[in-house]
């Protein structure tokens, strides 16, 4: 009896590891399928294509684990009801019996479901080029519906599919070499336990069964952590430049499972806000197409902020397309430039390119961080007045440039000196366009750091080593930086006497950070334009915010000087003439989400359709024009939104439930006169519309449908 009991643990072993191993298999032989369809996208190096599989392989244990726990649970489940169906509780023996063909069921039943998982995860990749996310989600509640819904969703799903079924030509022979590398590598590691794992266990004689049971459960602790201290999230935030083999590393079902997470997270905020609707929302609708498009057309209810997108008429067109530069510049607040400190100013550079580009003195940031003001940048669309879109809506659909941009064949790439997970930088730009993401680990060993991260030399020294790589390939590319130095606690190296001076005699570190930034940004702009490198280039200088710090004479200041960045737009010599580039100082409102739309239309690559908040401002290169533009602001350090207008700033503040106005220079208006307030009686409609359409659009994922409007582009 005692041999039999043991006979059965042991068996039951065998089957644990058996179902363990194939379950890793199964994930492992997608993966090397997809390989193809990466390779199709970039040629890796062995080393990256080696890193790629191993980083997939602790993510395939992590879920091969947690299936395996799942379906013994289940076993163990059915065990102890058939004792009680039985009526021989607590035996031991009988359970181990039992609970061993029940392993077997619930092992191929996972093993079903892991494999059907991993087919549409292939033909999904094979489809948009990315795993199971929030957008494929979104399609499976369209498809699987109510027949009748008011939108149609159901219809339209179902009518995609058929099509798509319906091409057997196109999906057929992939579907095909997919189901044969997936037996090789199952009956590969059928035969591998048949002939050696299995003999080996059975010559190998541990001590007790409660040590081949402790060597087990260590195994599948360490498999269930991916075989790194920080567990899935070891595997999200791996140092792979590369999007494209960033993306084919990460397990799928745990993609997957991170995406259902976020549209549970979203479904949840769209209730609550459902709830606190400020004004109608269709009211609010009206009112927010009307002052971002007015005469135009939106032409999809579902999403409010889409808009059929024509070239503007008097706008500035390039002959060919351009290189795109894209410099933020950490919390640059314009209030800073052309100030003297003593006998130093504190930025002479800038002050001297001002001079040579189109400067923007009314420029706003549309938020207050970092990650607000790359999303509204690259992606022209207003950021959350919550937590960061950036860092919670990741997973969600949306137009942005880089995107655009590759599929007009633009190398795509960004340089930061900080880590890639910054505020999910990596997750994000991943699906949204970016080819390449270079962060503190692809800098040299001795590379210089100070503070948070690498130091502004040595960035602005890679970019340069970046653009004279890409102007060699004899492409257009897309490269944009995040500088760091001037981001608190503003640790500056102090190689240079003016910033020395200034770290000693200015209590405000800022500045010394600031004059440090301007001295390198200078050696190496000046060193790019002297090589010829910013040939054919436009180049945006930005801050992605204000200062980070309270800063101001006024409380109103302090508040509204957190959006007051600076933009200049800079063009090389060889794509001026009178009718392209005329450097000088204009006034017209602009926002971080004017930045995509003015660069999309500059390079004639503006979409048919696009949910832009943001509008081409190209006309300003040459004239003064769009006296009629405005800027979306939201702060969650003071929690309040605004709108500036030609007619000065109107500040809400949700804690205290008052309006507040000042003029463009944060001149605070007076709170006392008779009559409603000129700014607020014609602009607080407006606010609220926008904060209310915008929020409630980018929480439920109406922003942009690629699988909807992706064909019309």
């Amino acid at each position: 009896m005692m041999q039999r009991s043991t006979e059965a643990r042991s068996s039951i072993r065998k089957t644990v590891l058996f179902w363990w191993i194939l379950f890793v298999v199964m994930q492992m032989a997608e993966r090397v399928f997809l390989l193809r369809d990466a390779f199709a996208q970039e040629t890796p190096t062995l080393a990256l294509l080696l890193k790629t599989l191993a980083v997939g392989v602790r993510g395939d244990f992590i879920t091969a684990t947690f299936a395996l726990v799942l379906a013994a649970i289940g076993a163990g489940g059915w065990a102890l009801l058939r004792q009680r169906w039985t009526g021989l509780r607590g035996s031991a023996r009988l359970f181990a019996l039992s609970f061993r063909p029940a392993l077997h069921v619930s092992c191929v039943l996972f093993g079903v479901l892991l494999f059907v998982l991993l087919c549409v995860d292939m033909g999904y990749y094979g489809f948009n080029r990315q795993h199971m996310d929030f957008v494929f989600l979104e399609y499976l509640g369209d498809l699987f519906g109510p027949a009748a819904t008011t939108e149609e969703t159901n219809a339209q799903a179902l009518k995609q599919t058929g099509a798509e079924l319906e091409a057997v030509g196109k999906w057929a022979g992939r579907l095909v070499l997919f189901l044969g590398i997936q037996a090789v590598g199952i009956g590969l590691w059928w035969w591998c336990f048949s002939a050696a794992v299995v003999p080996a266990l059975s010559r190998w004689r541990l001590g007790s069964g409660f040590q081949a049971n402790a060597l087990l459960c260590v195994c599948l602790v360490g498999g269930g952590a991916g075989f790194h201290p920080l567990g899935p999230y070891g595997i999200r935030i791996v140092h792979i430049g590369s999007t494209v083999y960033y993306t084919l590393a990460q397990n799928p079902i745990l993609f997957a499972g991170e995406a259902l997470r976020v549209a549970w997270v979203s479904r949840g905020s769209m209730a609550q806000r459902a709830n606190t609707e400020i004004m109608p929302y269709d009211v609010a609708v009206r009112t927010a197409q009307d002052l971002l498009g007015p005469g135009e057309v939106f032409p999809d209810p579902r999403y409010p902020l889409l808009r059929a997108m024509a070239p503007a008429a008097d706008g500035v067109r390039l002959s060919k397309p351009a290189n795109v530069l894209i410099l933020f510049l950490e919390g640059l607040d314009r209030r800073y430039l052309g100030q003297t400190y003593g006998e130093v100013r504190g930025t002479p550079f800038l002050d001297r390119l001002k001079d040579d580009s189109v400067y923007f003195t009314n420029f706003f940031s549309n938020g207050v961080q970092t990650s607000r003001g790359l999303f509204a940048t690259l992606c022209s669309t207003y950021p959350r007045h919550g937590a960061s879109a950036m860092k919670t809506r990741y997973a969600h659909d949306y137009l942005c440039l880089p995107s655009l941009l590759q599929r007009q064949g633009y190398s795509t790439e960004m340089v930061i000196g900080q880590h890639r997970d910054l505020n999910r930088l990596q997750t994000f730009l991943s699906r949204n366009g970016l080819r390449q993401l270079l962060d503190e680990g692809d800098f040299p060993s001795q590379a210089e750091r100070a503070g948070l991260g690498i130091v502004d030399g040595a960035l602005f020294d890679l970019c340069y080593e970046r653009i004279k790589q890409r102007q060699a390939e004899g492409k257009p590319f897309f490269l944009t930086t995040l500088t760091l130095s001037t981001h608190h606690p503003f640790a500056a190296p102090p190689h240079h006497d003016e910033v020395r001076t200034l770290q000693q005699q200015v209590a405000d570190q800022y500045v010394g950070a600031l004059r440090y930034t301007d001295l390198e940004l200078e050696r190496v702009f000046t060193k790019l334009v002297r090589e010829g490198l910013l040939r054919n280039t436009v180049v945006v200088i930005v801050g992605d915010h204000g200062r980070h710090e309270p800063v101001g004479s006024t409380d109103v200041e302090r508040k509204a000087g957190h959006f007051a960045s600076p933009m200049l737009i800079w063009m090389d010599e060889s794509l001026r003439t009178p009718a392209t580039y005329r450097p000088r100082a204009v006034s017209t409102i602009a926002s971080h989400v004017d930045v995509a739309p003015t660069l999309l239309a500059l390079n004639g690559m503006m979409p048919a359709v696009a949910p832009f908040a943001g509008h081409d401002l190209t006309c300003l290169l040459v004239r003064d024009c769009l006296p009629d533009q405005v800027a979306y602001l939201t702060s969650v350090y003071d929690n309040l939104v605004g709108l500036a207008s030609r007619e000065g700033v109107l500040l809400y503040s949700f804690l205290t439930e008052r309006f507040q106005e000042t003029s463009l220079t944060f001149e605070l208006l007076p709170e006392e006169q008779e009559g409603p307030r000129q700014l607020t009686a014609s602009r607080y409609r407006e606010l609220l519309a926008l904060y209310e359409v915008s929020n409630v659009a980018l929480d439920s994922n109406r922003i942009w449908s690629w699988r909807e409007f992706g064909p019309r582009l």
